[in-house]
This record gives C-alpha cells, structure tokens and sequence, in this order.
C-alpha cells in the first residue's frame, strides 16, 4: 500500500499535497493494521466510525485545493482519559464502561482536528492511569508489539496508543504523563514521546490523575512528528518545525554513574548511545546524586496519592460496586491518598519546589542544555513480572515528574533484541531545545524500524 512510503506525518501531509497518497489510503492501511493485529495486542478501546467519512472529506478538499492544516488528513489515536466528541471516555474503568459518547474535545483535540487530524480511535490504558504496566485496564492488558507472543509490557499508563503507534494504527498518539505514563511506553514500544514542561498544553477535558504532576504529550515514530504535534498541542510559536536541526551543537550532562549494577547489554548500549551524542555535541561526564534520591520518588507518590483520591473520590464514592470492581493497585493508592494529612501534602508541595530549583540549579551550575540517561535501566519486562519490577522502572523519570521541565524519550539501539529507550531532559521551557537535539540526533542514525 502506497501509505506505508509515508512513515512520517508531514512526509504524508506533503504527498497528499502532491496528490500521490489520500487520507483514505491513510485511514485504510490504520484499519487492516488495527484488524490484522488488534485482537493479540489490545490497544484499542473504541474506533471511530466516521473515521473514513472524515477522510473522504479531506480527500474531497484536498482535490479542491484545500487543506485544512499541517495534520490534514492524518490518523491520531488518543488515550482513554482524554475526551473526544462522539467517543465515550471510560478511563479504562468498569465505573465507566457504559459512558455515553463526549459531548466536545478536550481542548488539545480540537487543536488538532482544527489543523486537519482525524482521530481514528481511543487508545487502551492502565485504569485511572494509576500503573506504568500496561496491564490493569478493565478492558484487559495491551501487549507490547516487539515480540508479541512472549506478552512483553508496553509500559504505561499511555499503553494502548504506544502500542498502537509502533503497530501502525496511527501516525501519532496523543497520551499522558504524571509519572512517567509517556515516556516508559515510548521506551519499551521503540518510540519516540515527550513529556512538555508542566503546564505548556491544556489539561481542559483530561481526567485527573495528579494535577500538580499531569501533563499531556506525544507520542510518534520520529522526534520530527513528536515536535508538530507538539507545536500544535502547546500553540508554541519558537518550536522547532519538522526537520529544523538549525543552531549549534548541544552540551550534554552524561551521568556515568547510572550504570552501575546495570547488564552487560544495557552498558553497552548507553555507552553507543554517548558515543553517538558525542558526534553530535559536547558530552560532559557529571555528577547528579540528587536523580535517585529516595525523597524524590516518596515526593511523587504522596503527591499522586493524595490528588488522586481528591478528585476521584466523588465517582469512587458514587458507584455502589466500586470496592469490587476497581483494579486492587488502583483501590491501594485510593486508600492511601485517603489517608495523607493536609499537611503532609502541604510539605510535599514544598519538596517539589526544592526539587525543581535543585534541577535547574544544576543545569545553570554545569552549563548544560540537557541531561542524557536511560528512560529505564532495562527494557521492557513481561507482563507477569513482580510489582516491584514496575517500580524500579520509574527510578530514572521521578524527579523529573516533579520538577516541571521537559523530558524527551527516544530510541537508542536495541538490547536482546527489545527497544532501550533514552531520555533527554532539559530545564523548563527547554522542550524546542530538546526536540532540536533530538531530530538532529534522528537526521544522523535515522529513524528506529518499527516491529510490525
């Protein structure tokens, strides 16, 4: 089929401009993706039904000479805690398995369809958002796509639209980041996916998991498509445009010590991946012991707790079964954010605060414009692994879930024969930065090959 030419989204919106592809042969090779592999990996809650009117549509002004936006014609997957007009947002709850269909979009989605998107479908997703596995939605687990009958984790709570993305029933997802809900996903799926700096997109229409710690971001195949759909997200006008690597070299923080009590094959790969770098920059060995400080990681969790169980307390409290049919991790982190003082969060507040000045401090105190470690020490473990497994996966994004700057997730090169994923992190406001490293990165080693 002519759309798999096209892997990226501008490369796509170019050639419907150039009349050599159409949205529908976009939105058709997604559906026969969607039908040939959906039923293994999970990643779709609901389609779209209109989705190949809406393309016929763009195909019908693009014949005419009219395109709507830099996204005309493109199918987008969005997580299921994000609204959508005419889908139901189920958060992938059974207390909201009979929602009845969105009244309008959250706000970055109709940012998107007002530049051309088609939103072909919501994307499965750890209930509430409250896990980075992959596994605890009502609807059932989504399966990573990379070897898919050894039922690896996707990561998450973005799961569905990674998995979705790196399947090919999208050209891009949209999803969400509290904890590291983008970036696990992109580093287990072969993706690439950012975490913006606190605040810079709309949260009108997203269900709330942290709201001191949510943050909404992409995920795609390459940085460049990454770097559009966040231009359009933010309403950013200094964001870097698809294929803009203009300006000089970055100067990038290694922090060397990450490494150890790693693998033999997550070594080697971190090591590649600064060698790399160091073709592109100026790689400067640091020394950051505040990244895994334990304080940092109790900090996000008390903060998600204690905004989790206020602002769902009233559906919790609402439903008459939901003690039975709520997912046990999701109930244990209710009940414990139940349980934190007012002052204790008031104390975690003031921890994020000092956390995020100790961050960028170092960025200033080093001359940095980003740091570079692994996403997670290893790669994507197996569904049935130990909830500590999950755990120790996130002691490498949690102090940046609470220190407001932005982290960029990227592929680096396979280990045992799985994705290792990477992260550029950067001060707040310093997403154009990242994402100009980032695709200056993507122009030197090309893009990752997806698995399917």
């Amino acid at each position: 089929m002519a759309a798999q030419r096209y892997r990226g989204i501008s490369e796509a919106v170019t050639a419907m401009k150039n009349g050599e592809l159409s949205s529908g042969e976009l939105v058709r090779h997604c559906l026969e993706k969607h039908q040939q592999y959906n039923e293994v990996l999970n990643a779709t809650l609901c389609l779209a039904q209109d989705a190949s009117e809406q393309a016929a549509q763009c195909d019908a002004e693009a014949k005419q000479g009219r395109f709507r936006g830099r996204l005309h014609g493109i199918p987008l997957i969005v997580k299921d805690n994000i609204n959508v007009k005419g889908l139901p947002t189920t958060v992938a709850s059974a207390l909201f398995a009979q929602s009845s269909p969105c009244e309008r979009d959250a706000r970055v989605i109709a940012k998107l369809r007002e530049e051309g998107a088609i939103i072909l479908a919501k994307a499965n997703m750890d209930e509430f958002a409250a896990h980075v596995s992959g596994r605890t939605s009502h609807w059932g687990p989504s399966i990573n796509p990379w070897r898919p009958e050894e039922r690896f984790s996707p990561g998450g709570s973005s799961s569905g639209a990674a998995v979705a993305v790196a399947a090919g029933f999208a050209w891009g997802g949209i999803g969400t980041d509290t904890g590291g809900s983008v970036r696990l996903p992109a580093a287990w799926c072969g993706l690439c996916g950012l975490r913006p700096t606190y605040g810079s997109v709309s949260l009108d229409g997203v269900y709330p998991r942290a709201s001191n710690l949510d943050t909404v971001g992409a995920l795609a195949r390459s940085v460049r498509d990454v770097a559009l759909l966040m231009e359009i997200a933010t309403e950013a006008r200094n964001a870097p445009r698809a294929g803009d690597t203009s300006g000089n070299g970055p100067r990038i923080g290694i922090l060397s010590e990450i490494m150890e009590d790693v693998s033999p094959a997550t070594r080697f790969v971190y090591s590649r991946s600064m060698e790399r770098w160091s073709g592109l920059g100026v790689c400067a060995r640091i020394s950051f012991p505040l990244l895994e400080d334990p304080e940092a990681a109790a900090t996000v969790d008390l903060l998600r707790s204690y905004e989790f169980a206020r602002d769902v307390r009233r559906d919790m409290e609402a439903h008459p079964d939901a003690e039975n049919v709520v997912h046990a991790g999701v109930l244990a982190d209710y009940r414990k954010g139940k349980s934190v003082t007012d002052e204790a969060y008031a104390q975690a507040l003031r921890r994020k605060q000092e956390f995020t000045e100790a961050v960028e401090a170092l960025f200033a105190r080093e001359g940095i414009d980003a740091l570079l470690l692994p996403v997670a020490r290893f790669t994507a473990p197996r569904l049935s692994a130990q909830a500590e497994e999950f755990a120790l996966a996130r002691n490498l994004v949690n102090l940046f879930s609470i220190t407001e700057g932005p982290s960029l997730a990227l592929p680096g090169v396979q280990a045992n024969g799985m994705p290792f994923g990477l992260q550029l992190v950067g001060p707040r406001g310093a997403d154009s930065r990242l994402l100009r490293a980032g695709m200056a990165y993507e122009t030197a080693y090309e893009p990752f090959p997806m698995p399917l």
